[in-house]
């Protein structure tokens, strides 16, 4: 029984698919990468602030890791 030789070399469609997977994988890194440099600005800023500024807005120190992945999230 031969085998077609369709089978043993990939299409051009099975190469743009594994090219538009990575693709995607790339744009996905760069989405995280972009979503870490947003939470790191905002958690230095928020790290800036004095403690009496922190009480004036009613956080605490322990509270801006997640004050600012949530400003991240929301944005």
């Amino acid at each position: 029984m031969d085998e077609p030789m369709e089978y043993a070399i990939p299409s051009q469609s099975a190469t743009m698919n594994l090219s538009g997977r990575f693709q995607a994988i790339l744009a996905n890194v760069r989405a995280a990468r972009a979503r870490k440099a947003a939470f790191n600005r905002a958690y230095a800023e928020l790290q800036s602030l004095t403690e009496d500024e922190l009480i004036e807005f009613g956080m605490h120190r322990s509270d801006l890791a997640e004050i600012a992945r949530q400003q991240v999230e929301a944005d």
